[in-house]
């Protein structure tokens, strides 16, 4: 397994603090991770899967039976606990005295003002698929930048990578898992196949302003539904959704998304595509996804507070990733062919001329993918 670079933090919080909230999607290692820890530091813990319909039961009528467990608790799933911010705010005032370590795979439905209290006091954690940066320091950049076409196919998930013969079942598994399981129940998911067919729309459109009503005429649903489900993904770490950039200037596009899949491989199994690089019409898409994706990841695990947009003009003038953060406007456009010559908007650099300007090519790309400032 590749190592991963929270575990030290992860590490160094529990010893001085109660409570530890990790998110990320499902089949990233959040489990094996913690445990794996706890083990290795010799801590008696116990481990609690929220999914169960039995113990939700339980800890949903009754948190009470948490008092008297010893050491550590894992509360793994634990956004299906309808009362999972009256438990940490247990933790919090101690009235529970173990260290609890809450894991979600989906954004729970705890108030924004405690997340965000856990977030200021840096006890969020985001845990995804391996980043390029973990995989580097595992593998050697070299050996990472000779598995970089495998990745852009086949994307990041361990279990895909461990055994890329049964790449494809592995990531039809974690949709499934992620629309029937995840989006279930209180998010009243209950048109899956509309809801597929909305996800290969989008996997054929990567990086292109979404239309909730073009959408939602083609797969039968409501824009509502369409917003709702994207929303609902996004809360899955299935997707990123990126909102366009604007500030008044002429023809630019104001209230409009694009949308990238967080792993290029759920894209890819989406569109029923693994071909090799060679044989692909659409390699600037599928770079374009895997940069802004594992930028995306990189600022979470890190916690690096950047505002990210892109920035479109109704004539087609484009540039794909946009970072705001410590006072700079940092503009990037994306190119697979490393050689290629990549012309800026003219309307951009007349608009923002303060914004630095690059290209994310397989030059430049490694980078992007692990700068911090």
């Amino acid at each position: 397994m590749i190592p991963r670079i929270q575990k030290q933090y992860i590490q160094e919080k529990i010893k001085s603090n109660k409570l530890l909230f990790v998110q990320g999607p499902r089949k990233v290692g959040k489990r094996k991770l913690i445990e794996d820890l706890l083990i290795e530091i010799k801590e008696m813990y116990v481990s609690i899967d929220c999914s169960e319909k039995v113990t939700k039961k339980r800890l949903n009528e009754d948190y009470s039976l948490l008092k008297a467990t010893p050491g550590f608790i894992v509360l793994h799933e634990a956004q299906y606990l309808k009362n999972l911010g009256q438990i940490l705010e247990a933790v919090l005032m101690g009235d529970i005295a173990s260290t609890v370590i809450v894991c979600c795979s989906f954004k729970p439905k705890v108030e924004p003002e405690l997340l965000e209290a856990l977030r200021m006091e840096g006890l969020e954690i985001n845990l995804f698929a391996p980043s390029f940066y973990e995989s580097a320091q595992h593998f050697g950049l070299p050996e990472e930048e000779r598995l970089l076409e495998e990745r852009l196919i086949y994307g990041n998930y361990p279990e895909v990578l461990a055994n890329l013969e049964m790449a494809e079942v592995s990531l039809r598994e974690i949709i499934q898992d992620a629309i029937f399981t995840n989006l279930s129940g209180e998010e009243r998911i209950n048109k899956g196949d509309k809801l597929m067919r909305m996800l290969q729309l989008l996997a054929f459109n990567i990086g292109e302003p979404v239309s909730y009503n073009d959408i939602g005429e083609r797969c039968g649903l409501d824009n509502e539904t369409v917003e709702r489900y994207i929303n609902l993904l996004e809360d899955a770490f299935i997707l990123y959704r990126i909102p366009s950039y604007h500030n008044g200037h002429r023809y630019e596009l104001k209230k409009s998304n694009v949308v990238y899949f967080a792993d290029n491989g759920v894209r890819n199994v989406l569109i029923s595509n693994f071909n090799p690089t060679f044989l692909r019409n659409d390699m600037n898409e599928l770079w374009r996804n895997y940069v802004i994706a594992e930028r995306m990841k990189w600022l979470r695990m890190n916690q690096i507070p950047k505002t990210i947009f892109f920035w479109k003009t109704h004539t087609k003038q484009q540039m794909d990733f946009l970072e705001i953060g410590g006072g700079k406007l940092m503009a990037y456009k994306t190119d697979w062919e490393k050689r290629k010559k990549v012309k800026f908007p003219k309307s951009f650099n007349e608009a923002y001329p303060e914004a630095k300007t690059s290209v994310i090519n397989r030059s430049t790309y490694w980078k992007f993918l692990t700068q911090k400032n």
